[in-house]
């Protein structure tokens, strides 16, 4: 066989095909992609991370807020620095026992900034 018969049988590649490989690869990226990516809502953070202790109105009524002396949301007095250096490092009390675990490989700070709208929503 002759190089110009080997190269009739190559894939043509044209610019053309080309654009239209990339347009369905990317189609499909769009279509999957929200679905994936989607952010959970502040509630949705909350009830996953926060209300198990916290309650799901942040007034700490639960078993484990009252064994672990978790305080109530709803009259906190921290200004955002102060709550979300807490999300982030989490609480120890005064002998370095972890009362609250830190979450700064679990959430994204844009999910810190949803949690602290949404905690500082519950006070009075």
């Amino acid at each position: 066989m002759s190089v110009d018969e080997s190269q009739q049988f190559a894939p043509v590649r044209t610019t053309k095909s080309r654009h239209l490989l990339a347009g369905i690869l990317c189609g499909g990226l769009i279509l999957t992609g929200p679905a994936t990516a989607r952010a959970a809502s502040g509630p949705e953070l909350f009830s996953k991370h926060c209300a198990p202790c916290h309650g799901k109105d942040g007034r700490a009524q639960t078993p484990a807020a009252r064994k672990l002396g978790v305080k109530d949301l709803s009259i906190s007095k921290s200004s955002d620095a102060e709550m979300e250096k807490q999300i982030l490092e989490g609480k120890k009390d005064d002998r370095g026992t972890q009362k609250m675990p830190p979450f700064k490989e679990k959430l994204s700070p844009a999910e810190i900034s949803t949690l602290l709208e949404l905690v500082k929503g519950f006070r009075k």
